[in-house]
């Protein structure tokens, strides 16, 4: 097989022998190859993606518990996906991507998001998820909404003028800041399954949205199973 896409999950495979794939590597600078027996390591991964630079890319069934420094160094970064269930902390470094234009973060649950968010100055898209595990174990219980640590939208929020949709599901969250109000680029506004019992009046006032649903929904425990 040479080329295979599943448009949903946005997978694109190209299949080739080990010697084959190397030269097209050294031949297209930005081509990157993934090699399950190789890019299972996660420095293995980072060593290709640091030497490639992609504008994507997903840090996804690692093991992680933390996000590697060594992030910083992916300056081409536009699209940053991690699911990784117990990673809890965002890390400094992250905020250091100034090309960053959407991030998402899938996992169990999320301290806090930083306040550091306000650099991320072209950030268009910005999706957090609880209750996300990438390798749920049999049987596996999520944290219910009120014992989670994610509770709080940070005020510097309201920094992030470029903001084109924001998108929170299943956390702990009780009230939304108002600096949100300082977003004249949002379109999309999703607070879902959360606790908050209703929608703040300023969300009305913002006339430039073109949708908003702040509401609590069924959930479904968030993975990436075989099935």
């Amino acid at each position: 097989d040479w080329i295979i896409n599943i448009a949903h999950e946005r997978i694109g495979r190209l299949n080739m022998d080990k010697e084959a794939a190397d030269e097209l590597e050294k031949l297209i600078p930005g081509v990157f190859i993934y090699k399950p027996e190789h890019h299972g390591n996660i420095d293995m991964f980072l060593n290709d993606a640091i030497r490639h630079q992609p504008d994507r890319m997903e840090l996804m069934r690692f093991g992680l518990t933390e996000i590697p420094e060594r992030i910083r160094e992916l300056r081409s970064l536009k699209h940053l996906t991690i699911f990784e269930q117990d990673v809890r902390t965002l890390p400094s470094v992250l905020f250091e991507l100034e090309a960053l234009e959407s991030l998402t973060i899938q996992v169990a649950d999320l301290e806090e998001l930083p306040a550091d968010i306000a650099k991320l100055s072209g950030l268009k898209s910005l999706r957090v998820s609880c209750g996300c595990y990438d390798r749920p174990a049999p049987g596996q219980k999520v944290i219910p909404k009120e014992e989670l640590a994610f509770r709080n939208l940070p005020p510097a929020i309201g920094e992030l003028h470029q903001l084109e949709c924001l998108d929170i599901s299943y956390s702990g969250i009780r009230r939304l800041p108002p600096e949100i109000q300082k977003l004249r680029n949002l379109r999309s506004l999703d607070i879902v399954n959360g606790l908050i019992e209703s929608t703040p009046d300023f969300v009305y006032a913002m006339t430039w949205l073109d949708r908003f649903l702040i509401e609590d929904k069924p959930f479904h425990l968030c993975n990436h199973g075989d099935d």
